[in-house]
This record gives structure tokens, sequence and C-alpha cells, in this order.
């Protein structure tokens, strides 16, 4: 009996190893090169074991292959990616090719039959449908519409200013500070209510809710890397992107909030009034009109309180760009009250300060495309690779972003890098080497809005206050090794002290 069980423990574990390795030389056989991957963890054995973020292992191969190759085979745990070193191949695949790479692999992280709301975001969609969806959302985030917006945004970020007089030379958290008010201006925003984000020491119930989306979508992307050689186990068990609990809460809020516009007509610049026009000229669901409001919702939270943070920590590190920023807003108040929305939109130097935070990091730092329609691309030997239907293609817009060759002294915030007299912001977005929002026909839909809400809240801060960082914040730029965003290590603590 012994004997039996031994035998069938060896031949078990066998069939797992062979398992688990027989399709690391599928890149091999297709005549392409790359690093050698190792069972269960693939190419990412230092960020598997939380050493670093997967970004920067990511960018050791970059570095190691861009010389010579145009792209390598690289494994995520079994599965296969083409990773894609040369810029040119970038814009093939997100700009001159796109019809061949119009999915996203965020599709696979959801449940259409489920996750109704979270399957409204154009990111998600696949097929077609991307396109309708994007289109429903993008009419609402128009200029005009963010521009009517303005007023109601100023007075969130006097909220802001209140806040931190109130918390004086206190260390204060960046990162919930600037998801405090993203969470404020959205709310207001999407729905024309306030939050109350700024009303007290605690986090109010909408963020809340929102950040506990985010923890709920980096848990579901977290299972999804780790079942990625095992995906039978995703049928026994299933990890929901959104929690159901606030699928539900946004549902209601969204469905209710429009029942109550319908009975009491304001005339607001909100999504909410675009979300009642759109139903008036085509019928949605109230799961539709639900998933576009949270689609605005995370693009317009998250990702923009992330920039925020940052941007104060490189300011606050940088003294002389911090005096040079705060001297051109203060040049251009309109009166005590801020800037007009159209000057704000014309300070050079705040765009550099925002375009250089955005280089070094990024929230969404790598993309990955599946291959929609046959391809063929040519690596730098000459040898032609025809991309299957299904081939899932991988681009690190962090290494581009960090390579010397392509900005000097990359670790270094040198806003001047995008001086618009040296007009390189353009030959870096052509040549895409510069791709914080992704680039083509799906790139990121709210970075009008993103970018907006970051300049509101850094030149309201700076013009009010000088910043300073607490001991506990490192000084250099590693990423936390446990964050899909690239996010600094360890947090950023700052002080705020009013300017006399």
């Amino acid at each position: 009996m012994l004997e039996v069980i031994i035998s069938v423990f060896v031949i078990l574990s066998i069939s797992i190893y062979v398992y688990l390795r027989w399709n690391f030389d599928y890149w091999q056989k297709r005549g392409i090169r790359g690093p050698k991957p190792a069972i269960l963890v693939g190419n990412f054995s230092k960020s598997a074991r939380g050493e670093v973020n997967y970004v920067d292992e990511l960018n050791e191969i970059y570095l190691k292959y861009k010389n010579t190759d145009k792209f390598v085979g690289i494994f995520a745990s079994r599965n296969p990616r083409l990773f894609i070193l040369d810029p040119e191949i970038v814009r093939q695949i997100l700009l001159t090719n796109f019809s061949s790479f119009y999915d996203n692999e965020s599709s696979r992280w959801s449940m259409p039959k489920i996750e109704l709301l979270r399957m409204q975001s154009p990111f998600v969609c696949v097929g077609e449908t991307w396109k309708e969806k994007r289109s429903e959302i993008v009419t609402g985030l128009t200029v005009s519409r963010l521009r009517s917006s303005y007023p109601a945004m100023q007075e969130v970020a006097h909220k802001l200013t209140g806040f931190l007089r109130d918390h004086e030379r206190k260390n204060i958290d960046a990162k919930e500070l600037s998801g405090r008010f993203t969470l404020e201006l959205i709310a207001n925003f999407i729905w024309g209510i306030d939050a109350g984000a700024f009303g007290n020491e605690k986090l109010c119930h909408i963020h809340d809710i929102a950040i506990g989306m985010i923890s709920q979508s980096i848990k579901c992307v977290s299972y999804y890397l780790k079942t990625a050689s095992w995906p039978w186990l995703r049928k026994l068990y299933t990890e929901r992107f959104f929690p159901k609990s606030t699928d539900d809460f946004f549902k209601n809020l969204t469905t209710n909030l429009i029942e109550h516009r319908l009975k009491n007509p304001q005339e607001r610049s909100d999504i909410l009034n675009h979300l009642i026009n759109l139903s008036n000229k085509k019928t949605l669901t109230e799961f539709e009109l639900a998933g576009h409001s949270t689609t605005v919702l995370i693009d317009g939270f998250e990702t923009a309180a992330l920039t925020i943070s940052h941007c104060l920590l490189l300011i606050g590190r940088n003294k002389s760009v911090q005096e040079k920023l705060r001297n051109e807003i203060l040049e251009h108040l309109d009166s005590e009250n801020g800037i007009s929305f159209e000057k704000l939109n014309e300070l050079p130097y705040l765009d550099q300060c925002i375009h250089e935070t955005l280089r070094l990091f990024p929230p969404l730092a790598t993309f990955t495309k599946i291959c929609t329609i046959p391809t063929t691309i040519e690596n730098s030997d000459g040898t032609k690779l025809q991309l299957k239907r299904g081939d899932t293609v991988h681009i690190s817009a962090y290494s581009f972003h960090k390579d010397e060759e392509i900005f000097e002294k990359p670790e270094e915030f040198i806003p001047e890098r995008f001086d618009p007299e040296v007009g390189v912001y353009r030959k870096y977005r052509d040549r895409c080497v510069f791709l914080p929002f992704g680039d083509g026909p799906r790139m990121c839909l709210g970075m009008k809005l993103g970018l907006l809400e970051t300049k509101i809240a850094v030149a309201e801060i700076i013009r009010n206050f000088n910043i300073v960082l607490s001991g506990s914040t490192r000084l250099d730029n590693r990423c936390d090794p446990n964050n899909v965003f690239s996010s600094l290590d360890g947090g950023i603590r700052l002080q705020f002290e009013t300017l006399k």
C-alpha cells in the first residue's frame, strides 16, 4: 500500500512539474529570445517574493535586451507574453495597427454576467462594444463641461485649503489628502452631491466605499496572477473585481438621484445630467447608467489622487522648483479665489511639473493588449513573428520613462525637460516613449479630467502653503513592491506651512 501511495505521489509530482513547465518553449519554438523562466513565477521571481515591484523586474528585462531585440518572450507564471521593447512597434500596436490589438487583458479580470457595472467600462469591454461605451461617456467629459463645472471644483479646492490650515505643520498622508480632494470633487462632478470628504478626521462613507473598490480590484488582479498556472481554480472560486455591495450602493445612488433630478430639474453640467440626456436619446438600463458613473469615479478618484500626491512629493523635495512654480501661479491669480479656468490651463511650468511627475510615477505603468487579428512584426535581426489571435503583448511605459537614452538623468525630477520652448513633449508622445495615459483610440478617457483635478489641487496648495517632507518619507523613487500602481514605497507624508 505504501509503495502504491509513493508511486502515485511520484507520478503526480512529475505530472505537475511537466504541466508547469511544458509551455516554457513557446517563444523558443517561434524563434524569439527571452530570459529563462522559473516554475510558478515565470520571469518575475523577485516581485513574487515581494522584493521589488513588478515594473522594476520588467525593467531589468528591458535594459538587458533593448539594444539587441525589438521584442522578447517572457512568462507571467506559465503564460507567454511578448514584451515589446521598441517604441515604433508600440506605436503600431496602439495606433497604426490598432485593429489587430483592440482588446485589453483587463477584460479577463471580470465576470460579464455578474459584474454588470464593471462591464460598462470602455477599458474592459471587448469586440466592438468598447466604442459604443466610450462614446457614451466621453461626450460627458468635454472641455466645455469641465469649464462649466470649474467653479464647483474651485469650491472643493477651498475646502482643501481649510482642511490643511486646520492641520498645519502636522504630518499628513499625502495620498489620503489627495484622495479626499478627488473624492469630493468627483462626487460633485458626477452626482452633484457634497460627499463630506473634508468634514472630519474619519473618511466619509463614499470615500470608504471607493477605497474598498480599489482594494478589491487589486485583490482581484493579484488572484488572477496567482492562479495563472491553475486557471481551472477560477471556476471553483471567482474573485469579483469590485465588491457586490459597492455595485449595489452606486446603482441605488445613481438611480435615486436620477429620479430626484427628473422630478426637480436642475441646470447642472454634471455627469448625472449627461446620463439623463443620454437616456432620452437611447434606452439605458439602471446598470448601464450606474456603470458609467462608476467608470468616471474610478478614472477621477484613484489615479488623479496618486498623481497629485506624487507631484506634491516631488515639488516638496525640490525647493527651487516649488518657488518657481509658486511665482508662476501667483502671477496669474485673478483674485483671492484663485485662477480662471483658461489661465490655469495656460501655465507652462505647472504642466511641466505634472508631466515630469507622470514620467516618474505613471499610475498605470504597463499595458497588456490581446492580439485580435493575426499580424506580423519584425525583430532587429529581420526575423518576422506571426502573432496569433489571443497572443498577449506587453508594453512598459515605465521602462521608456526611466531609459537614460531617452530621458537624461531619469531618476531626477527635472520639469524643464518638458519646456514647451524646447518642443520635446510632442516628440516624446509621437515616438510613444511618454505614455502616462496610454495612446490611441483606447487611451485613458479620463485624461482631461484627471489633469484638471491635478492642476487645481497643486495650484491651490502651492499658492497657499510651503510643502515640507516628513522625516519618514524616503528621498528616492523606489516603488512599493506590493502595489499594482507605481507608488512610492513607504507612503508619502508631508507638512504644510501657511505662507505669510
